[in-house]
């Protein structure tokens, strides 16, 4: 429900470009959530420090299935900024996917 608020949001949104800083936890539905994410995103995949989390590469692999094109990153902060360095001033960066991602962002 928290992916399908997101979608609708973005889709009521202005911007150049998407990018989505993305990261799930290994218990919940990953293919379907990644089903529905917007396929004209670049993505940046990563995991949070935490046991639960998915690995980047795997979540990278499971994407690159469903025609999402992105990178992997190995921490929340270092994906983040990586997408803050190709983004546009009218473009739009999301962190999203699981609570715990989002948690690891630093103020930069």
């Amino acid at each position: 429900d928290g992916i399908q608020q997101l979608i609708n949001q973005i889709n009521n949104t202005s911007y150049k470009k998407l990018h989505i800083v993305f990261g799930m936890v290994k218990d919940k539905e990953i293919e379907k959530v990644l089903e529905l994410l917007p396929k004209n995103a670049t993505y940046y995949f990563t995991k949070a420090q935490i046991p639960r989390a998915l690995p980047e590469k795997d979540l990278l692999q499971r994407a690159q299935k469903l025609n999402l094109k992105g990178s992997s990153y190995d921490e929340v902060n270092r994906a983040l900024k990586a997408a803050m360095h190709k983004a546009s001033e009218e473009d739009m960066i999301i962190v999203c996917g699981s609570v715990f991602v989002v948690g690891e962002v630093d103020l930069i």
